[in-house]
């Protein structure tokens, strides 16, 4: 069976492919440009996904910079910073910052909506989602959610009329409809729940249970929850070449899954505290962010080995590639 994820730039990654050659991750052939949040250097590193090489630094314009979206036509990529509670705009093209947006405390994570035309805010110190417009910059809807629900992640349906947002505070996972605004349903998965996605045909949701040693899949339609050890505080997954790859921050290892049969086959040494990781444009390399080492390593996704590091800022958290 194919199944297929989406990525952080829209595009859909095929998870299961003839050869490694003749399907790219995100649509396009080469490396890709990587951008990585560095979260105690407030910064953005801009590396050219072939040479390996930085090719700029983006002062942020805000503290503590973490998660990273980019849009759909990979033009714009906003950047959120959880000490001033906003969110930057940075124009690809120019890697300049062209707008902050204050969203709340604790802005963690963002997710743009599959038509482009929003981007919903995990902040992690209030008590509801916050909805920015991409085209006017601004906040102009707020999901009530009862209660500040800390610092998780926020993905949607294939079809945006859901969004599923992780809870690290309650060990749930909320389901939102997405046209109402509204809760709908509370899903229990394991202990700090942070990283979620969906899978493009909306029959799976995928998610790491941070503070223990799972991930998760639900079931989108009975909501029913399977969990599969992993290893220590798994972090970021992502789905490259048939397989599954999940950052595991208390192991220095990335854990390579078959998402079929829910089994780990085999295990990758990578840095100190893996967290973010991103598939390259090609497929061909898998790019992991160290917390602790301070670099960004490159997998050989054919070799299973690790092949290359990259310095880049202090406290490095999430990776992005736009392939355009």
């Amino acid at each position: 069976m194919l199944r297929m994820f989406t990525n952080r730039g829209g595009v859909a990654s095929a998870l299961a492919m003839a050869t490694m050659g003749c399907a790219t991750m995100m649509g396009a052939a080469g490396s890709g440009t990587v951008y990585v949040a560095n979260m105690d250097s407030h910064t953005i590193s801009v590396i050219d996904g072939a040479s390996l090489k930085t090719v700029a630094t983006i002062e942020a314009r805000g503290q503590n910079t973490h998660d990273l979206f980019l849009s759909r036509d990979g033009r714009r990529l906003f950047a959120t910073n959880m000490g001033t509670g906003t969110i930057s705009v940075v124009d690809t093209g120019t890697h300049q910052v062209i707008g902050t947006i204050p969203t709340g405390r604790t802005t963690h994570a963002i997710a743009i909506t599959p038509d482009g035309k929003e981007l919903w805010v995990n902040a992690g110190g209030e008590d509801h989602i916050p909805i920015v417009s991409v085209a006017d910059m601004k906040v102009i809807a707020r999901v009530p959610l009862g209660e500040p629900i800390a610092t998780g992640h926020i993905w949607f349906s294939p079809d945006g009329k859901t969004a599923w947002a992780t809870s690290p505070k309650l060990g749930q996972v909320f389901v939102v409809d997405v046209p109402g605004r509204r809760v709908t349903q509370k899903v229990g998965v394991g202990k700090s729940p942070t990283f979620i996605q969906t899978t493009t045909d909306g029959k799976e949701v995928w998610g790491t249970n941070t503070g223990e040693s799972s991930i998760y899949v639900i079931d989108s339609a009975t909501r029913r929850v399977q969990t599969v050890e992993v290893g220590k505080m798994p972090q970021h997954l992502t789905f490259v070449g048939g397989k599954v790859y999940v950052t595991l921050g208390g192991e220095n290892q990335v854990a390579l899954l078959d998402p079929m049969s829910r089994q780990v086959l085999g295990r990758i040494p990578v840095g100190k505290k893996p967290h973010g990781l991103w598939p390259s444009a090609d497929g061909k390399r898998i790019f992991v962010a160290h917390e602790e080492g301070h670099d960004l390593a490159v997998i050989d996704v054919a070799s299973g080995q690790l092949v290359s590091t990259v310095a880049v800022g202090k406290k490095p958290i999430a990776v992005v590639v736009n392939s355009r």
